[in-house]
C-alpha cells in the first residue's frame, strides 16, 4: 500500500502487520532517518545482532535467507536493506507470498512509478511504500515558520527567506536549522535577520557552500576536498546540486542589474551573508549571463541524472562542480 505523509508518523511508530516496507526517494537524510525509526519501533536498539541484519545491496538468496531466518532468543528480527533497486523487485514478491516474520525494510534512491519493486509494494497490502521527497524551495519559508511555530517561535519574512536560501530543500538540514535557530533564541520569542545570521554564519552546511564557491570562483582542489568532506558527513548529491543551482540563479540576477559586480552583489534579498560577499563578486566577475544560463542548464540535468536509479551519483556531482572549477579558473 501507498502511504500518504498524514499516516507516515505514526506508521513508523507502529508499523502493525506489515512485513515489508519501501522507503525511497532523492532526500537521502529522510530515507535513513525513516528507516532508522522504523528499525527502533520494532526491536529498540540495533544492537542485537540475534534480531537486527543490516544488508547492502543484497543479492536475492541473500535477502530470502535474512529475512526469513528465525530468531533465536524470540522476538520479532528486522532486516535493513540499504542501496534497494528493482533487482530485489522478485524476492520481494517471493516474501510477499509467504509473508516472514521479520519486518523487511528496504531502503532506495528516487524510484519512478514504472519501477517493478515500487510498483510491487504500493499495491500489496502486506508492505507499505513511504516516499521522501525533498521540500519545494518556494515552500521553504512557510515550512520553517511553521516548524519554529510549534517550538514556540516566530521568524520575521526575510529571516526565513534567508535561512531558505542557504540551506537545501532536504528534512535533516531543515530539522538542523530549526534545532540552532531555537537554541539560539532562548528566552526570545522572535528571530531576525540579524539573528538568523548570526546563528547559521556559514549558510547551513559548511562543506556544501564551500564546495560550490570553490567551483564558481576556478578552485579545482578546494572543490574536490570540500566534496570530499561533504560525503564524508553524508550529504547528499542532490542537496549539494540544489546548494549550487541557487547559487548560480542568484548570480543570474545580480549579472542582470547591469550594477558593478560588487553593487549588484549588495543589492541581492536576501543579502549575501557579509563573510562571503567578497568571494560571491569574485564568482560574478567570472560568469557572464550567458555562461550562467548554460550552468544552469547542466546543473538541471545533474540532478535529475542524480535522482536515477543506478547513476554514480557522488562521482557525477563531483564531475559536473570540478568541470565548473575549470571553466571558471579558464576566465581568470
Amino acid at each position: 500500500m501507498k502511504l500518504d505523509a498524514n499516516r507516515t508518523e505514526a506508521f513508523l511508530k507502529n508499523p502493525g502487520a506489515a512485513c515489508l516496507v519501501l522507503i525511497y526517494g532523492p532526500d537521502a537524510g529522510l530515507v535513513a532517518a525513516r528507516g532508522l525509526a522504523l528499525t527502533h519501533a520494532v526491536i529498540g536498539a540495533t544492537d542485537d545482532p540475534f534480531r537486527f541484519a543490516e544488508l547492502q545491496a543484497p543479492d536475492a538468496a541473500t535477502l530470502l535467507n535474512e529475512a526469513t531466518a528465525a530468531s533465536l532468543i524470540g522476538g520479532r528480527r528486522v532486516v535493513r536493506v540499504r542501496d534497494a533497486g528493482d533487482a530485489l523487485a522478485k524476492p520481494a514478491e517471493t516474501l510477499l507470498k509467504t509473508p516472514p516474520e521479520a519486518l523487511v525494510i528496504l531502503e532506495a534512491g528516487d524510484l519512478t512509478p514504472r519501477s517493478k519493486l515500487r510498483a510491487l509494494v504500493e499495491k500489496h497490502q502486506a508492505a507499505a511504500a513511504i516516499a521522501c521527497y525533498g521540500i519545494d524551495p518556494a515552500r521553504m519559508p512557510r515550512a520553517l515558520a511553521d516548524r519554529l511555530s510549534a517550538a514556540g517561535k516566530t521568524i520575521d519574512p526575510d529571516a526565513a527567506a534567508w535561512v531558505a536560501r542557504n540551506i537545501p530543500g532536504e528534512a535533516a538540514p531543515l530539522a538542523q536549522a530549526v534545532e540552532l535557530l531555537t537554541l539560539y533564541a532562548g528566552a526570545a520569542a522572535n528571530l531576525s535577520l540579524a539573528d538568523v545570521m548570526a546563528a547559521l554564519p556559514d549558510g547551513g552546511d559548511t562543506t556544501m557552500q564551500e564546495a560550490v564557491d570553490a567551483a564558481l570562483t576556478g578552485d579545482a582542489a578546494g572543490t574536490d576536498r570540500a566534496l570530499t568532506l561533504a560525503y564524508d558527513e553524508g550529504v547528499s548529491p542532490v542537496g549539494i546540486l540544489r546548494v549550487l543551482l541557487g547559487e548560480l540563479m542568484r548570480l543570474r540576477l545580480a549579472a542582470s542589474s547591469g550594477l558593478p559586480p560588487a553593487e549588484a552583489i549588495a543589492a541581492l534579498r536576501p543579502p549575501v551573508f557579509f563573510k562571503r560577499a567578497a568571494t560571491v563578486t569574485r564568482a560574478l566577475t567570472l560568469w557572464s549571463p550567458a555562461a550562467l544560463a548554460e550552468a544552469i542548464r547542466l546543473a538541471l540535468t545533474a540532478e535529475a541524472a542524480c535522482k536515477t536509479t543506478h547513476i554514480p551519483d557522488q562521482a557525477y556531482c563531483r564531475q559536473t562542480l570540478l568541470a565548473f572549477a575549470a571553466r571558471a579558473a579558464r576566465r581568470k
